[in-house]
């Protein structure tokens, strides 16, 4: 069993599950983004010319960096190679 959750992609910064550990966290992450929304969103009538507009896609906004960040921090220790900005193959 691999003690990995996500393998490294290629080129850039980012990941892949590779794991069932992987998909959990990346569907739970998917989850709380979606709660936020519905938060934000879909919690009150809100109409789409308001200034409360604004302010909950701005707290939208944050809450999905918040959350991102935190599931990076949570995760960086169970990416194959680690998190670091790639540029291919060495070959």
């Amino acid at each position: 069993m691999s003690r990995y959750w996500f393998k490294a992609k290629t080129y850039g910064y980012g990941t892949y599950p590779i794991s069932w550990q992987g998909w959990v966290a990346t569907l739970l992450l998917c989850l709380l983004i979606g709660v936020s929304f519905y938060v934000n969103f879909l919690g009150d009538a809100v109409y789409l010319h308001s200034i409360t507009f604004l302010k909950n896609w701005l707290r939208y906004f944050l809450d999905v960096i918040m959350l991102s960040t935190l599931f990076l921090i949570l995760v960086k220790d169970k990416v194959e190679g680690g998190l670091k900005w790639r540029w291919g193959n060495d070959d």
